[in-house]
C-alpha cells in the first residue's frame, strides 16, 4: 500500500532548493548556457586558451580542488585510478556550476525584490 505523499519524507530538499534558484531565472540560465557551451569547446580545443573555460566559469569554487591531491592529471597512466578522479573532477565542476548559478539566481530575485520595494 502506497503512503500518503504528506507524509512521505523529503529527499534532499537543499538540492532542489539549489537547483530552483539555479533555472528560475534568465540570468542563472545564462550562465548554465555558458557553462554547458564552454565544456564542448574545452574538448574541441585542448591545447588552447578554452580548454580551462570550464574551470574559470567555476571560480571560485572550482580552484579548492587544486589543494587536493586528486584530479585527472594525479594519476599517471589509464585504467580505474583515472576514471575515478575524472569523474570527481567532474561532479566537483557540476556541483560548482550549480552553486555558483544559485548564486546568481538569488542575487538577480534580490535586486528584484529591491526594485518593486
Amino acid at each position: 500500500m502506497p503512503m500518503p505523499k504528506a507524509s512521505r519524507p523529503r529527499r534532499l530538499p537543499w538540492l532542489r532548493r539549489l537547483v530552483a534558484l539555479a533555472t528560475d531565472n534568465w540570468p542563472a540560465r545564462g550562465y548554465l548556457a555558458a557553462f554547458a557551451a564552454s565544456v564542448p569547446a574545452a574538448f574541441v580545443f585542448p591545447d588552447s586558451v578554452w580548454a580551462m573555460a570550464p574551470m574559470l566559469f567555476t571560480e571560485p569554487l572550482s580552484f579548492l580542488g587544486v589543494a587536493l591531491p586528486v584530479g585527472p592529471g594525479s594519476v599517471d597512466g589509464s585504467g580505474p585510478a583515472a576514471v575515478l578522479t575524472s569523474a570527481a573532477t567532474g561532479a566537483w565542476l557540476l556541483l560548482c556550476v550549480l552553486v555558483n548559478a544559485a548564486a546568481i539566481g538569488a542575487l538577480a530575485h534580490h535586486v528584484r525584490d529591491v526594485r518593486h520595494a
